[in-house]
């Protein structure tokens, strides 16, 4: 006889549940960098004593290319095992999952400009490029939270788990 699949026991249901929970977690981190990254920038431009204004200072630059490599990996995590384990598992979110594969592209473009402006001896660009990345951002972790969190709390297995 085949191995059946077996019923979450209470413990493994509590874990499973933890996925859409960690995702809002994950997200919540995400949404605080860049509002730091942002307020940083502004006292940036705002801030008169700075010696040289054009210059992005060393904190700020090391702060965003933290934040660019956590907000990758977090996209290349999800391309490569959530979202293929989505669509096998909910055909019906394969219209969701292509918006926001697409919106992983929209955002790779972006945090490649906004690394290029980072790295730029006087960054006029910075502030603009981390501008449209943060409105980006937000809206597709609204989209993301929306449509996923519920379906990750459902789960009743998930691989590797």
């Amino acid at each position: 006889m085949p191995d059946q699949p077996h019923a979450a026991t209470a413990s493994e249901r509590s874990r499973l549940t933890a996925f859409g929970d960690h995702l809002i977690t994950l997200h919540d981190e995400l949404r605080r960098d860049i509002a730091a990254l942002r307020e940083e920038a502004s006292r940036l431009s705002a801030d008169g004593d700075i010696p040289d204004p054009l210059l992005l200072p060393e904190r700020l630059h090391s702060h965003c290319l933290s934040f660019c490599e956590a907000l990758d990996a977090h996209h290349t995590t999800e391309d490569r095992s959530v979202f293929p384990f989505l669509a096998q598992e909910h055909p019906e979110l394969s219209e969701v999952l292509d918006r926001l594969t697409s919106d992983h592209r929209i955002m790779a473009s972006l945090l490649a400009d906004l690394r290029k402006a980072a790295a730029t001896p006087s960054a006029p660009d910075f502030p603009t490029d981390l501008e449209r990345l943060s409105v980006e951002l937000i809206t597709h972790l609204e989209r993301e939270e929306h449509y996923l969190v519920p379906v990750l709390n459902s789960l009743t297995h998930f691989p590797g788990h």
